[in-house]
């Protein structure tokens, strides 16, 4: 399966391709008052209002990096009995690598603040760990995200 790679702090992140809609530029984003440190804000993503994570937030603690690479990667997700578009912000979102299921493995350590943080693979020299972010939102948090939609 491929997967699209991108970096938050020092470590490398993969999110499967199969769950990507569109990976844009940096946009501006309507804040978001009152929700998570990690939602850099609301993407206006064809009149549709799309929560965006900060990866960076997220992952490492600090708002990602605003570079010439740093885009919005649009996943379609299953959130209940919904499918939803969440944009995931992230850094150096130049690369798409393949990797079969079998190439991850546990990591050995898990924290449980991160359960979107899931299984490793080798990439050279490097660890990629593959993002579920599904988990990340809860439905409430959702809901009142896209309070607009209604």
């Amino acid at each position: 399966m491929l997967y699209v790679l991108m970096d938050a702090g020092t470590d490398i992140y993969a999110v499967a391709s199969a769950s990507v809609v569109e990976v844009v530029p940096c946009a501006a984003l309507k804040t978001a008052p009152g929700a998570p440190r990690f939602i850099a804000g609301i993407l206006n993503y064809r009149a549709t209002p799309v929560p965006v994570v900060d990866s960076g937030m997220l992952l490492a603690g600090h708002p990602a990096a605003v570079r010439f690479s740093t885009r919005i990667i649009l996943l379609r997700l299953e959130m209940g009995a919904r499918e939803r578009v969440l944009g995931l912000l992230g850094e150096n979102v130049t690369r798409v690598q393949g990797f079969e299921e079998s190439d991850f493995v546990e990591p050995g350590a898990r924290g449980t603040d991160f359960p979107c943080a899931g299984r490793i693979a080798a990439l050279g020299d490097r660890w990629v760990q593959r993002l579920d972010l599904a988990s990340v939102l809860t439905e409430e948090v959702w809901e009142a995200l896209t309070a607009e939609e209604a």
